[in-house]
């Protein structure tokens, strides 16, 4: 690590290593310009200014930032900064674009991969297992390297997780990661309870705004399992967060691809267009010899070919245009899935299902909200604590009767560790902002009835109600 001009730095080879092994550790804000971002920046990497930056350092919980900058003048921005642990710049941010490393952003959405990029199918160093369960037909997959020991598994049901670990632990594998090729509609996610028991890191689309996960997954982004890696690949269509995982000639495309057909586009943000654009940009351009591995099957098949399917789908392939495919998707009249109305709220908490309650709370970005009107309701029924700061706490905002203040960061998480996962608690703050923090962390720690006060004290003074000042 070098100082410059009084600044922490890391060269862009390190923050890569770092990126690519480990990058559960790291948060990247990117400080350029909004449409320099929005062209091409390293996946997972989230856009700020710097003016907001104090608020992003204050939603860290561990992680260390790492700026990138595009010329010396935010830097001068950013000198009242210059004390702050918090976060290192990385240095010549233009050398990861010049070095070929991964970016995602709309410069780069349609290039196409190398062929050096893809590895014959089947490589005999590593394990592979493919997994069944019968009620949603969902196949779950249980990748690893041979040598480390590292592994991954793909798409757990939450029914299906003790049979999982139990092969995991036969095998001998280190569990590295859990990864969800979308928010499922038809079951539930083993990843959130498959992470406490192993540690080890959950995996879904960043576009999906699941609070609690711990890998937000972008367009290029790769995953390391020893010295092999699990390469991201954004094929949004089905919903607009499905990802699909190339790893060693086998590719494993959730309900994007499936064999001989396609998963539905009618619900969550779904769209014929935008399928019929991924499965051809993105998985139509890999090696027609790629092993297919889908999300379901219904018809008793294991696998296919990117060969086959784009030769045999009745969809997609043998020429299929995409008026084509809309026509064929329109006509379809399908059923929604029996799990639907249980299967999303609870995959958008990480599998996580909500406890008898009484309090009738609302899923938003992943975690549940109620507001100030309901909280009334309930007031002296039910645990709140408020996550300001304590100078903020008795303010001109006041805060809620009965509350309890516990402030964001360590003294709040101190608590989260040493509590009961299954207490109702309701969290707030000055706006809702630094509360919904709270929530998707006591969610990442295994609570199951924890809620966000939409609004904070703001609301709560709009509407009138009594406040207290110790």
């Amino acid at each position: 690590m070098e100082t410059q001009n009084n600044f922490k730095t890391l060269t862009c080879e390190q923050v890569y290593n770092i990126w690519i092994s480990e990058p559960e550790l790291i948060r990247i804000l990117d400080l350029r310009p909004r449409l320099e971002f929005e062209q091409r920046h390293i996946p997972g990497a989230h856009h700020v200014t710097p003016e907001n930056l104090f608020t992003e350092l204050q939603s860290l919980n561990g992680r260390l930032a790492i700026l990138v900058t595009g010329d010396k003048s935010e830097e001068a921005l950013l000198s009242n900064f210059k004390d702050h642990n918090e976060f290192i710049f990385m240095q010549d941010c233009q050398r990861w674009f010049e070095t070929n490393k991964p970016l995602t952003g709309t410069a780069v959405a349609h290039q196409n991969p190398s062929p050096q990029d893809w590895k014959e199918p089947m490589a005999t160093d590593i394990i592979f297992y493919q997994l069944f369960e019968s009620e949603s037909s969902t196949y779950t997959y249980l990748i690893a390297d041979k040598t480390s020991k590292e592994a991954a598994l793909i798409d757990p049901v939450l029914t299906t997780v003790d049979r999982d670990l139990k092969l995991v632990q036969e095998l001998g594998l280190r569990l590295m990661y859990v990864l969800d090729t979308h928010v499922h509609a038809d079951h539930i996610t083993g990843a959130g309870e498959i992470r406490k028991r192993t540690q080890a890191k959950t995996g879904v689309s960043l576009d999906a705004g699941v609070n609690c996960v711990d890998i937000p997954l972008e367009d290029g982004q790769e995953l390391t399992l020893g010295n092999k890696k699990i390469k991201v690949l954004a094929t949004p269509g089905h919903t607009n967060t499905c990802l699909s995982f190339y790893f060693e000639g086998m590719v494993f495309t959730g309900d994007t691809l499936l064999i001989r057909g396609t998963g539905r586009t009618d619900f969550q943000q779904g769209s014929s267009e935008r399928l019929y654009e991924s499965v051809h940009n993105k998985l139509f351009t890999l090696p027609d010899d790629t092993q297919v591995y889908p999300g379901h099957d219904y018809r008793g098949q294991t696998h296919s070919t990117i060969e086959l399917e784009k030769r045999h789908n009745p969809r997609l392939g043998g020429g299929k245009t995409k008026d084509d495919f809309n026509k064929i998707m329109a006509e379809l009249k399908l059923d929604n899935p029996k799990k639907i109305h249980e299967a999303v709220p609870a995959n958008l908490a990480c599998g996580t299902q909500p406890g008898a309650s009484s309090l009738h709370a609302q899923i938003v970005d992943g975690i549940s909200e109620i507001s100030c009107e309901e909280l009334l309701k309930h007031l002296g029924k039910v645990r709140i604590i408020d996550v300001r700061r304590p100078e903020e706490f008795n303010n001109e905002l006041g805060h809620v009767p009965t509350s309890e203040l516990i402030t964001l960061g360590p003294e709040l998480t101190n608590f989260l560790e040493k509590g009961d996962r299954s207490e109702e608690i309701v969290f707030t703050c000055r706006s809702g902002g630094r509360s919904g923090q709270a929530t998707a962390e006591s969610i990442r720690l295994g609570y199951k009835k924890t809620i966000n006060l939409a609004g904070g004290m703001i609301r709560w003074n709009e509407l009138k109600q009594v406040i207290e000042r110790n």
